[in-house]
């Protein structure tokens, strides 16, 4: 649960994507501290449109002014190559059988990204 009051769900959405790119910034150091390359830019998948316009600097408007402080953050990293944010619909994102309920057909699809063909449905 997300400890702040949003105003919209845009917001909601680039907060979140803020609080992602943080833990990743935080792997990619892990993973270079131990002298492991990663590959850059690292893909941040966000399913709000107007969220990644506003990190690819596409469209501000005046009822988004009381959220720059987080887009600047991810549009610096954009910036410096570190990250690319992309849209992702959220019926392709397999994340939602997580956080939803999904109906048999959804989470079916969804599943067999994470196991494999139909392993779960023979236990």
């Amino acid at each position: 649960m997300q400890k702040i009051v949003v105003l919209s769900v845009t917001e909601e959405e680039l907060l979140a994507a803020t609080s992602n790119a943080q833990d990743m910034m935080y792997v990619k150091r892990l993973l270079e501290s131990i002298r492991l390359r990663v590959h850059l830019p690292m893909i941040l998948e966000v399913d709000n449109k107007g969220a990644v316009d506003l990190v690819n600097n596409f469209s501000v408007g005046g009822r988004t002014r009381h959220i720059e402080t987080r887009q600047y953050y991810l549009r610096e990293l954009k910036e410096q190559g570190i990250i690319s944010v992309i849209c992702k619909a959220g019926s392709e994102n397999s994340s939602d059988m997580y956080t939803k309920n999904l109906g048999r057909k959804e989470f079916e699809k969804h599943a067999a990204e994470y196991v494999g063909n139909d392993e779960y449905m023979q236990a």
